[in-house]
């Protein structure tokens, strides 16, 4: 039955979990030990606690080495992101002694390489008692169990028991490579674009045929778009003469400054979505989200 007075149950020591991810990691009591920096007796008595803990065997002996059992791929399954969260949360509340924080972001990998990384000095500067640690997500952003603290999404609003802020909307623009308009021309009206290869990042697979249709045109040929999982491959294409791509102006303003991109016609925002930063209600009083909150909200003018 639930335990429902409040109270947690004993539970095995960090220094006896810790062992057991290193005789996991490298299946052996020795090397365990001399990676530990502990004695062969040490890690086998913190082993043996575990097993009696569990009242079952962790690991049996082979000829090879040793080899872990069920018992012990179940919780080898869960134990490391559980320990890595513990530590986050450790970390995290020390850090607010200084006023400080903790944040695990998750974001696409352009919108961290050509917008936010460029921008992390500035937000050191400005807090530099808060730690952002981003990790890569391509799809939808999920909070449950995986230790993150808040996303920067693209979309509209609909994302349960979350908060969210809107940060800028998105322009789009359409780039070619100089090296492309030497081959193939310039295309001389929007209407001339769709006898061109177009490029189209494959989470935005209307981009093309809305634009196209935001300014009264018909819709280009399947066939002339490529598709391309993230906007990085979408720009090295551009930027390499395979084609015309449609890309966030935000994303290719650098390129188009150095001139190795071509903006072909100005910039249109062609739909309501924009960017956001979101993170679950049972999230808003931490420290470090509230910190890097108010920075983004800060840095949301003069966005193209």
């Amino acid at each position: 039955m639930p335990d429902n007075t409040g109270m947690r149950r004993n539970l095995p020591s960090l220094p006896a979990l810790h062992a057991f991810e290193m005789v996991y990691k490298l299946q052996s009591i020795s090397a365990a030990a001399n990676a530990l920096a502990l004695t062969q007796s040490a890690v086998s008595k913190k082993i043996q606690a575990l097993e009696s803990y569990f009242d079952q065997p962790l690991f049996e002996r082979r000829a090879n080495g040793l080899a872990p059992t069920a018992a012990a791929e179940l919780l080898w399954a869960r134990l490391p992101h559980a320990l890595d969260e513990l530590e986050g949360v450790m970390q995290e509340v020390l850090s607010s002694r200084d006023g400080g924080g903790v944040i695990n972001l998750a974001v696409f990998p352009t919108f961290a390489t050509k917008w936010l990384v460029p921008r992390l000095p500035l937000l050191q500067e400005a807090h530099p008692g808060l730690t952002v640690n981003l990790k890569i997500q391509l799809g939808r952003v999920d909070f449950g169990g995986t230790g993150l603290d808040a996303g920067i999404v693209f979309g509209r609003p609909g994302w349960p028991q979350c908060e969210h802020h809107r940060l800028f909307g998105e322009t789009l623009v359409p780039v070619c490579s100089p090296g492309f308009i030497a081959r193939h021309g310039r295309p001389t009206s929007m209407a001339r674009l769709a006898d061109f290869t177009l490029l189209n990042q494959t989470s935005r697979p209307d981009s093309w045929p809305n634009w196209f249709e935001a300014h009264g045109l018909a819709a280009p040929p399947k066939e002339k778009i490529l598709d391309f999982e993230l906007f990085s491959m979408a720009v090295e294409a551009a930027k390499a003469g395979l084609g015309i791509g449609l890309l966030p102006a935000m994303f290719v303003a650098d390129e188009i400054q150095r001139q190795a991109l071509v903006e072909l016609f100005e910039p249109h925002q062609q739909s309501d979505s924009a960017y956001y930063l979101i993170y679950p209600k049972r999230k808003a009083p931490l420290q470090g989200l509230i910190s890097f909150r108010r920075w983004m909200l800060e840095q949301n003018a003069n966005q193209r």
